[in-house]
This record gives structure tokens, sequence and C-alpha cells, in this order.
């Protein structure tokens, strides 16, 4: 039963930003001290995240966030 996918547009910029990080491996207590919030913060975004894009969990929103090509290397660079 096709699920409407939605568009990338749709996250808030925080939400990007966190998805980017969890593209990376980071752990919520990482993403956290990356960009200054609380975890509890972290699994708010997390749980949006999931539900705009109609994810099971963050690895399949990671995988999708890169099949779509919203999350590339050049991105990536901005938190190494």
């Amino acid at each position: 039963m096709g699920r409407v996918q939605l568009q990338q547009g749709t996250l808030s910029n925080r939400e990007r930003e966190v998805l980017e990080l969890v593209t990376l491996g980071c752990r919520n207590h990482e993403i956290a001290d990356t960009l200054g919030v609380k975890e509890r913060t972290v699994r708010f975004h997390i749980g949006n995240i999931l539900d705009k894009l109609n994810a099971k969990n963050r690895t399949q929103a990671a995988s999708l966030a890169i099949r779509k090509g919203w999350v590339t290397a050049c991105s990536l660079d901005h938190y190494n």
C-alpha cells in the first residue's frame, strides 16, 4: 500500500541537521553535543523525522536521505 513519501523540504532546518548527523552514525548524545541541545530534544526531532519520512527507524531514515540525495559528502563535511 503505497504510503506517500514526504519531500525533504517538509523537514525543518534543525531536523535536516539531525538527519545529517544520524546519517554519519552519530548517537543521540553526540548529536546533542554537536548541536548544543539536550538529548531529549534530539529524540523529539528524530521522532518527527521518522513520522515525516514514514521511516520505521533511524537507519531507514538515513538510507532514504542518502538515496534521495538529501545528504551528500559535502553536507557531511560541515560536521567533520
